[in-house]
């Protein structure tokens, strides 16, 4: 990611300063791609980015994301769709940063059903952290219970 972006991330909030949305969009597609690199495979995004700016202390954005289809891919009977948010949160020293995460959705592509464990288990959960050397990285938490329910609904769009 461009340097100078990923500062602005980590400073995002914490100054009067609001950042224009031309900025943030540039800020979000290179979060986007540090995560395709992460991956190792490209994916869709969607053209439309919701974006609160209008406080300074408390921007926010998500933006959906989604697999592409190739018949020759290993998991040719899979198909993902995510999300990733940004905003700002407190942390336990009690200073507020700005926390990126992506939460990802397997499907079937035969039944067009949520793929899920056992044990209850149906999103996998991912961060982008800012490390000791400043430079934010993609870490995942693996797979994680949908603790309040909403993403329940969530089906298999092909639209």
């Amino acid at each position: 990611m461009n340097p100078i972006l990923e500062q602005k991330l980590w400073n995002a909030g914490k100054y009067p300063e609001v950042y224009p949305q031309e900025i943030w969009q540039e800020i979000i597609d290179g979060i986007l791609d540090d995560f395709q690199n992460f991956l190792g495979q490209d994916f869709h995004r969607d053209p439309e980015i919701n974006l609160n700016i209008k406080y300074s202390h408390s921007p926010s954005f998500n933006r959906w994301i989604w697999s592409e289809e190739k018949e020759n891919a290993p998991l040719y009977h899979t198909a993902w769709s995510a999300v990733i948010g940004g905003g700002m949160v407190g942390t336990e020293s009690g200073e507020n940063i700005f926390h990126v995460s992506l939460t990802l959705f397997l499907f079937d592509m035969t039944s067009k059903k949520r793929l899920c464990l056992k044990t209850g288990e149906s999103l996998l959960e991912f961060v982008f952290e800012k490390q000791s050397d400043s430079h934010g990285y993609w870490r995942s938490l693996g797979w994680c219970k949908d603790e309040w329910g909403e993403w329940e609904d969530l089906d298999y769009d092909t639209d």
